[in-house]
């Protein structure tokens, strides 16, 4: 929409805001083409204006203050050789101070002048000029000095009065007094918020007229004294004097004929009067009895409901604004009127509505709800418009205003199409993540007051507006509550775990009871049970481990259909026996996202579930909406006590396993398999879903190392892992659950068959465990009996079988076996073929290993081909294929195929295919490493000060793998990450971990592991273990060694340029690094982080037969290289058993000295952050005793104090620690500070 011919002085916009707005500029600057410049505070990398804007800057101040910074911001004007500014709405935009040195600077203000800003900034200044322009206002005063001043103002004028900031704006600083009783206090109320917020505090007092109407005028001067319209919006509907819904026309005026003629007459005379200039709002407020109309205030800037104008009025505000200041660059004063003027129409066109969707919890009294939104989806059609600057993995700080997007929607027919629509986006939009108002948006344009109109500024007071919410608030979360489902993510693979219930029978047989589909997302409560309250009735049932259950105080029984009436509180005690509860909701957990195909939670990658993390309190859950129809229906319905599942739960297990995949004299003796099932095992307390560490003996293992795969005889090269297995972190065996890492370095001895996995997810730490060996027709049995239980359940709660027919699992079986090799092809010398061995992971896996322990890309290239083939389909039952450098796995349904069908149809593959070399799809991506990473000097250093202070790779990695690999030259040695292209051979592990092995055999080095790990690596890092390299995705621990730090290749929601899914790379994608210093890699960082960076990527192939020949033409080359690593690598091995046995012997006499309980802190209970905050306040000093329901903290969110309160179990007891001190930002559940027990 240009009015005017070019432009000329102003090119580059400098955008001094954030968010929506930010993106609403960078809109009409692309329209204009004018280049737009944003800038951001770290808090908002991932915000859309940051990504849409043609340059980004980012600001250099804290989060909090980021944005009203104005020698940063002018600073950044100036670099960034921007002509003008524009500063949206909020923070810096009515600021005169300010737009005085942004046109200090020789640069153009988008909006009215300092002058005019300064008139209205002060509400009793703006006033007067109200009365001079001769526009209407209500009964009120000049500044008030004292209380009494305004207890006398106050007779007057006659009650009920209101006490106003002058410089106060958007409810902030009023305050009503209905009686002179409450004068006093609202003065010094009024006094303190004044001095807080605006650094003044004078106040004035005007009438209050309780039944009255907020509409304003759109008015646009050309600051040459004259002024057009844009007619009126009705802004009413308001929470705590905050806008919540507006609409355009104002239902009011457009029905009282004349109206809009006069209060449209007098905004334009006062804009008129001073010389405005650019977009601005006349507030007035309206009395609904009469239709009279008062001035209250004019906002010189652009309002955040200015959508709704442009709809019916067919104009772009901000290009007009944009368009002004051009005018006003030339010198030319403004816009000519002629052209202004042809753009005001006598009256809108159609209907236009907007509502504010907040990041909020209505049922907390609105409290701010930041944190991550991990799914967005704007239902779309025509007449929606949808101004906003989330998208799918963004995460809402604290530190700003919580509102996400402003829905504007727009019929040329009728109001009630326009509320037709808006409905639409509020109930079909996916908007999920951390909690939002939306269902309490959809109530009000559902209201019968708002479809006739009936809204005046009362209208959403609790006497006037009913709303409940359909939902359920986490009081507490216990000790560890996820959301998970099933099928969960099997098969997704790419080091995305699978996921899922850990006891899948007890978690369907919930839903089964419940009345939901078996798979249906449910709460998975561990050890500790939480407390919920449930704003609508809903139809819940409680499963598996033995806990306390009570509604509203009143116990209830487990395994039963039971009702939590609205209102109610449904509360979990300890889980006695067994480890896992679950609790399952008819209906489930609509609002909960699906990632990647499921709503399950891993809480190591913060993926899934609600923001990918356990529950906390403060937490919020939508409920269907058909919840109470369900409740009217209710039917109790109990399993009967000699069919529940508590009755198998012990403390001590014995659970099945089958030999394999390294359960065979390559690895282990005869020994260490009487070791591996003969002995009772101890669950330490370090048992997680990713992870049960065992305590027990050691194994003597055959062999004394591991190769290239590291110093340890359980080192191997990369090998896929198989859910259940029972892996050797060097010396301490682990238990691999459904949150496990995909693949690793480590032996695999023994696996838990899946059809027992339910009864693994019950023990608990302390347990001891027993493994007994089975078949793979045992473990089908088992499984064909779990699925037989859950179908007579639900046959029973269908009433279709009768209660003494329904039996728990029988989980007795017979102690038979097949060994772990299953099918082995030697090698053939004449045929150029390697040793093929095909090993048994458990019941549903099946492991082929190629060759020796070493890692060959050629071998890599031939298992591909396999890999490919088994993708295609073409072998039923295949749920999910995994490579690695020298090997491959199958995960298979066993209810659909059989260990002996699956291992023949691989025989039958092997076969076909044969020496297969056809080209293989590759792309090559440029990648920065910074080899000299401060970052990674100081994960050493931490590792040395806190874990282990002698190690051969300590303190220099690089300086190790240098020596470890016959390389004098440590230089050198680091540099050849940079020689030559890295060969991704597998993406796995966790979180899309790209594994890499370089294509000249001359520079593939060896390092072992740290051991242990190192406590934490940053995301990006570059480290080599065994013969692969690895890009850290995520920060994390670690334990290969670091040779630099480049970007990772991990985008959670795939928001970033290039990534077509979480992960970057794909196997036989390949990497060339390419050195950078510390300023060129910050450079590379922010971009990445931004959104801003698109990667060097060039589409080629991986050609075996071309890549053969260059291998066999530097053989002597390599050989000769090879020979003298591994001589070297032999001697660090020795140096590192020598300086290990050393450690533990230091370790031990330390433990032996300090005693058993020596040193230990007396237990305690934590205190935590309910929500991402900063603390503001700690109520409490270490010795004070703490009453249940007490604050003891104060944080701050989103310009709101966030009390944390002490609960009945911390009742009588004395704070042991002050963890956070004030100013401290936290983010959800971590600890303010600790009480003693």
């Amino acid at each position: 929409m240009l009015v005017i011919d070019s432009f000329q002085n102003i090119k580059k916009v400098l955008i001094a805001n954030r968010g929506e707005i930010a993106c609403r500029i960078i809109r009409s600057c692309k329209e204009l083409g004018l280049i737009s410049i944003a800038i951001y505070s770290k808090a908002d990398r991932s915000s859309r204006h940051v990504q849409q804007a043609d340059e980004a800057w980012l600001l250099p101040g804290n989060d909090q203050t980021a944005y009203i910074n104005q020698e940063d911001v002018l600073e950044i004007a100036k670099k960034s050789g921007a002509h003008a500014v524009i500063p949206g709405y909020g923070f810096l935009s009515e600021n005169d101070g300010f737009a005085e040195k942004v046109e200090a600077a020789g640069l153009t203000w988008v909006g009215p002048s300092s002058e005019v800003i300064r008139k209205f900034g002060l509400k009793h200044t703006a006033r007067e000029l109200a009365v001079e322009a001769k526009v209407p206002v209500i009964s009120g005063t000049d500044l008030l000095k004292s209380a009494q001043d305004a207890l006398e103002a106050a007779e007057k004028i006659g009650y009920p009065v209101m006490l106003k900031a002058t410089a106060g704006g958007g409810g902030m600083g009023l305050q009503i007094c209905w009686d002179s009783s409450e004068i006093e206090a609202a003065f010094e109320s009024v006094h303190a918020r004044g001095a807080t917020l605006f650094s003044n505090t004078s106040m004035f007092m005007e009438k209050y007229v309780a039944k009255s109407r907020h509409v304003e005028v759109q008015v646009f001067g050309n600051g040459l004294g004259q002024a057009v319209h844009f007619g009126e919006r009705e802004c009413s509907i308001q929470r705590r004097h905050q806008k919540v819904v507006e609409e355009c026309p104002s239902p009011f005026v457009h029905r009282h004929p004349g109206m809009r003629e006069r209060i449209t007459s007098c905004a334009v005379s006062l804009a008129s009067s001073v010389g405005y200039g650019s977009a601005g709002t006349v507030e007035f407020l309206v009395d609904d009895t009469d239709g009279a109309f008062y001035f209250l205030e004019m906002n010189t800037r652009l309002q955040v409901e200015h959508g709704i104008t442009e709809q019916c009025y067919g104009v772009d505000l901000v290009s007009l604004m944009l368009q002004q200041a051009e005018m006003q660059a030339r010198g030319k004063g403004g816009l000519p009127f002629d052209n202004l003027s042809q753009l005001q129409k006598p009256g809108p066109k159609g209907f236009s509505i907007e509502a504010r969707v907040y990041a909020e919890v209505p049922s907390r009294n609105f409290a701010p709800s930041p944190g991550l939104l991990q799914n967005v989806e704007w239902y779309e059609s025509p007449g929606i418009r949808v101004d906003t600057w989330i998208t799918s993995g963004t995460n809402i700080s604290p530190f700003y205003d919580p509102m996400i997007a402003k829905v504007i929607v727009w019929d040329e027919e009728s109001h009630d199409g326009a509320t037709e629509k808006m409905v639409s986006v509020l109930t079909k939009s996916k908007v999920q993540g951390c909690p939002t108002n939306f269902q309490y948006l959809a109530a009000i344009v559902q209201s019968e007051a708002f479809k006739t109109g009936d809204t005046t500024t009362a209208f959403l007071s609790k006497e006037n507006f009913h709303f409940t919410p359909v939902t359920v608030d986490v009081i507490s979360g216990g000790a560890y509550t996820t959301v998970q489902d099933l099928p969960a993510r099997r098969g997704i693979g790419n080091g995305v775990p699978e996921d899922g219930p850990m006891d899948p029978v007890s978690f369907r047989l919930a839903n089964v009871l419940a009345g939901n589909d078996e798979k249906t997302e449910a709460l998975e409560v561990t050890l500790v049970g939480p407390e919920l309250l449930f704003h609508a009735p809903a139809i819940v049932a409680v499963t598996g481990g033995v806990v306390d259950v009570s509604i509203n105080g009143q116990k209830e029984d487990m395994y039963t259909r039971l009702l939590v009436p609205a209102g109610g509180t449904l509360k979990l005690g300890m889980v006695s026996a067994g480890c896992r509860t679950y609790i399952a909701v008819k209906g489930g957990f609509p609002a909960v996202p699906d990632y990647l195909g499921s709503k399950s939670t891993t809480t190591t990658l913060k993926l899934g579930g609600v923001q990918g993390r356990h529950l906390l309190p403060n937490d919020s859950l939508d409920l269907d909406v058909r919840t109470e129809e369900w409740a009217r229906e209710y039917k109790r319905v109990s399993i009967p006590v000699q069919a529940r599942l508590d009755s198998i739960w012990t403390n001590k297990w014995e659970l099945y396993v089958m030999p394999g995949p390294h359960d065979e004299p390559e690895f282990t003796t005869e020994q260490d398999r009487k070791t591996l099932y003969e002995t009772e095992w101890k669950i330490s307390h370090n048992a997680t879903r990713s992870g049960y560490k065992l305590k027990g003996p050691r194994l003597e293992w055959a062999r004394s190392d591991g190769g290239e795969g590291g110093a340890h005889p359980a080192n191997v090269i990369d090998e896929p892992y198989s859910y259940g297995g029972l892996n050797w972190n060097g010396d301490e065996p682990v238990i691999l659950p459904v949150d496990a890492p995909m693949a690793g370095g480590l032996a695999t001895t023994t696996t838990i068959v899946r059809a027992d996995f339910w009864r693994l997810g019950q023990c608990r730490p302390g347990d001891s465990v027993k493994f007994k060996r089975i078949s793979w027709d045992s473990a089908l049995t088992l499984r064909k009996r779990t699925e037989e239980y859950i179908a007579q359940a639900k046959a029973f709660v269908q009433d279709s079988v009768s209660a003494e027919k329904l039996k728990v699992v029988d989980v007795t079986l017979p102690e038979d076996w097949d060994e772990t090799i299953l099918h082995h092809t030697p090698a053939e010398e004449g045929k150029g073929t390697v040793e093929i061995k095909y090993r048994q992971a458990g019941d549903c896996h099946l492991h082929v290993t190629y060759g020796p322990m070493t890692a060959n890309n050629l071998t890599r290239a031939h298992i591909q081909h396999r890999i490919n083939k088994l993708n295609s389909g073409e072998i039923p039952g295949v749920v999910a294929v995994i490579g690695c450098a020298r090997s491959y796995c199958v995960q298979f349904d066993s209810l659909q195929t059989t260990q002996k069908d699956m291992l023949s149809a691989l025989i039958n593959l092997e076969e076909a295919l044969g020496a297969d070399d056809k080209p293989i799809p590759s792309r090559v991506f440029r990648l920065p490493i910074l080899l000299d990473d401060p970052l990674a000097k100081k994960a050493v250093t931490d590792y040395m000060e806190t874990v282990r202070d002698s190690a051969v790779y300590l303190p220099d990695n690089m300086a190790y793998i240098a020596k470890a690999n016959g390389v004098e030259d440590r230089d050198k040695a680091a540099r050849s990450i940079v020689a030559c292209p890295q060969l991704v051979v597998e993406v796995s592990f966790l979180a899309g971990s790209p594994l890499m092995v370089p294509l000249d055999p001359r520079l593939v080095y060896v390092a072992q592991k740290y051991n242990p790990v190192r406590a934490f690596t940053a995301e990006g890092t570059v480290g080599l273990g065994g013969p692969l390299a690895v890009i850290y995705p995520i920060d994390a621990p670690g334990g290969y060694q670091i040779q630099g730090r480049t970007l990772p290749p991990w985008d959670a929601y795939a928001s970033k340029p290039q990534f077509e899914h979480p992960w970057l790379l794909r196997e036989f994608d390949q990497v060339q690094f390419f050195e950078v210093d510390q300023e060129e890699f910050d450079d590379y960082y922010e971009r990445f982080k931004t959104g801003r960076l698109h990667f060097d990527v060039q589409e080629t192939t991986f050609d075996p037969a071309a890549y053969a020949k260059f291998v066999k033409s530097v053989e002597g080359e390599t050989e000769a290289f090879v020979k003298k690593r591994n001589e070297a690598t032999k001697l660090a091995m020795e140096e590192e058993r020598q300086l290990l046995a050393a450690w533990r012997e230091k370790q031990a006499k330390a433990a032996e000295e300090l005693g058993e309980e020596g040193g230990a802190d007396g237990e305690v209970l934590n205190v935590i952050a309910p929500m991402t905050s900063s603390v503001w306040k700690i109520q409490v000093s270490v010795g004070d005793t703490v009453k249940d329901g007490q604050t003891v903290a104060i944080l701050e969110a989103m310009k709101m104090e966030i009390a944390v309160r002490a609960d009945a179990s911390m009742d009588g007891k004395k704070v042991a620690k002050i963890v956070s001190a004030p100013g401290t930002l936290l983010d959800p559940g971590q600890t303010i500070l600790t009480i003693s027990v």
